[in-house]
């Protein structure tokens, strides 16, 4: 099967995708010019249209991904690549993304991925230098490249610049935007090592807040610790959840702390289920 569209369907899927998510557009103040593939059209968005000497900039690799095509969290799970971005803000140079949105499970005839799908903004925090003078412009250059995938991945990249005006103060991005996700609230946890693999444990005063657990998965930071295609065991008890999950095919030894994302599916008393994610940073 031919998985390439015409560059005729392409921008129609795009003009589509763009419509169906304006209010993410909204937000972008300042944009590069676009690198359009016939999967994929990247920019380099900033949420500003000015920039204040010394302080942050809110910068962001936008993935615009065409129906059915999905890129790559920072740990991408059983396949695939994380999008590396080098950023040049006047003298200095910044490596990215920094900042990850929640990824979603994809599995894909059993072999289970972690990344995203349609409209992606990957940020990576960077400040203006404090000797550019209000009036003068900046230039922000990067160079970025990521994978693609659906039946077949598509390595691409590009080379992105945006320029700002200096200006004496601008707003701060707001928590909560694209180029500022909402931190995530931690979870206090434990894991430990088994003869198969890891054991999570989160304390019931944790876990339980917002109705019956039903369901539970870990995201992983690290790629190397679990076996990202089989199943995770959820048990339910007084004390709270634990969560098994197998070890990698190459188990690593055990890390200090195990980091990353717990997604925990509840159900309200009216019958209705929601997700909640959660920061862990878990101790042995």
């Amino acid at each position: 099967m031919n998985v390439l569209l015409s560059k005729v369907a392409f921008r129609a899927a795009t003009s589509l995708l763009a419509t169906a998510l304006c209010p993410l557009a909204a937000i972008a103040e300042t944009s590069s010019a676009p690198v359009v593939t016939e999967r994929t059209r990247a920019t380099l968005v900033v949420g500003a249209d000015a920039a204040a000497p010394g302080a942050p900039i809110a910068v962001a690799l936008r993935l615009q991904l065409k129906p059915g095509w999905h890129t790559y969290w920072r740990n991408p799970g059983d396949s695939g690549e994380p999008a590396v971005v080098t950023l040049r803000v006047g003298e200095r140079e910044y490596k990215g993304p920094d900042m990850w949105p929640v990824p979603e499970r994809i599995d894909l005839a059993g072999i289970v991925s972690y990344g995203y799908h349609g409209d992606v903004f990957l940020p990576t925090r960077v400040v203006a230098p404090a000797g550019v003078v209000p009036g003068a412009t900046l230039p922000i250059e990067a160079k970025a490249t990521w994978l693609v995938c659906e039946k077949v991945c598509v390595p691409e990249h590009g080379r992105f610049t945006v320029s700002l005006p200096m200006a004496v103060d601008v707003p701060a991005t707001t928590s909560g935007s694209p180029f500022n996700p909402e931190p995530l609230q931690p979870l206090p946890a434990q894991f430990s090592k088994t003869a198969g693999g890891w054991n999570l444990r989160v304390p019931a005063a944790s876990a339980d807040a917002g109705g019956a657990i039903v369901a539970a998965y870990f995201f992983p930071e690290r790629g190397d610790l679990i076996d990202h295609s089989a199943p995770q065991s959820l048990d339910r008890s007084g004390s709270g959840i634990v969560l098994g999950m197998d070890a990698a095919p190459a188990m690593a030894e055990a890390p200090s702390e195990l980091r990353g994302i717990l997604a925990i599916t509840q159900q309200r008393a009216d019958g209705t289920r929601q997700t909640r994610y959660f920061r862990i940073a878990a101790q042995p």
